[in-house]
């Protein structure tokens, strides 16, 4: 639709993907607006509305059996770094590995369900690199890359350690994460704090909408 209505986006990518992400949000929610409602999930109707503004910020949250915390409230464990695998661009099969550490936790509130995501500290692509068998990340030069996009579902992580010689290396071995539920273990420090803050997401890089008139009336919505 987009390269339709424009047709120089069809020879530009870059300026094509800005346009999907600027403008996807309110399609979806108009889209989904127009359409016979017994024939749209109720999940994707509250997708479609978008998140309320204010949210729930942890330090620390588990999911697929994995323990995870953020960069800044670390101790004695090193559960914020994670992975994520990717295709290059649209259309292609080439699959990416991307490294980070975890910057914050927010727990997205749609009134009738809740979405964590994680929001990442990713290491530039070009900083990655294979050396005896063993993958390095330098996670302290060029990490400016996707700081527009440094957001991703807590359900797509994958989670890793980071291991360095010394403190003057910027250079990481990647060590993959014990199995499942390994949180079960007396391994983490138990002083974690995994309490949950309020956060407005409006101080966020994020599209969200939450106008009172947009409130279901044809469904039960459940707060939890």
């Amino acid at each position: 639709m987009l390269k339709r209505d424009d047709e120089n986006l069809a020879n530009n990518e870059s300026l094509l993907l800005k346009r999907h992400a600027d403008n996807f949000s309110i399609w979806l929610k108009d889209k989904v607006m127009a359409e016979d409602s017994s024939n749209i999930s109720e999940t994707l109707k509250w997708l479609a509305l978008g998140p309320r503004k204010h949210a729930l910020s942890y330090s620390a949250y588990i999911i697929n059996g994995q323990r995870y915390g953020t960069k800044k409230d670390e101790k004695s464990t090193q559960n914020s770094g994670v992975s994520l695998e990717a295709t290059a661009m649209a259309g292609s099969n080439e699959k990416i590995p991307y490294y980070g550490v975890i910057k914050s936790i927010i727990l997205l509130d749609y009134r009738g369900f809740h979405v964590p995501v994680f929001d990442c500290e990713w290491a530039n692509i070009e900083n990655v690199k294979l050396d005896d068998g063993f993958t390095l990340v330098n996670l302290h030069q060029g990490n400016r890359q996707f700081e527009k996009d440094s957001f991703i579902l807590a359900s797509q992580a994958k989670q890793v350690f980071y291991w360095r010689e010394n403190e003057k290396s910027n250079w990481h071995v990647v060590l993959q994460a014990p199995p499942r539920g390994f949180h079960d273990l007396n391994t983490f420090d138990n002083d974690i704090d995994t309490f949950s803050r309020p956060l407005d997401l409006s101080r966020l890089d994020m599209s969200i909408r939450d106008d009172g008139s947009y409130a279901r009336k044809d469904c039960e919505g459940i707060y939890v």
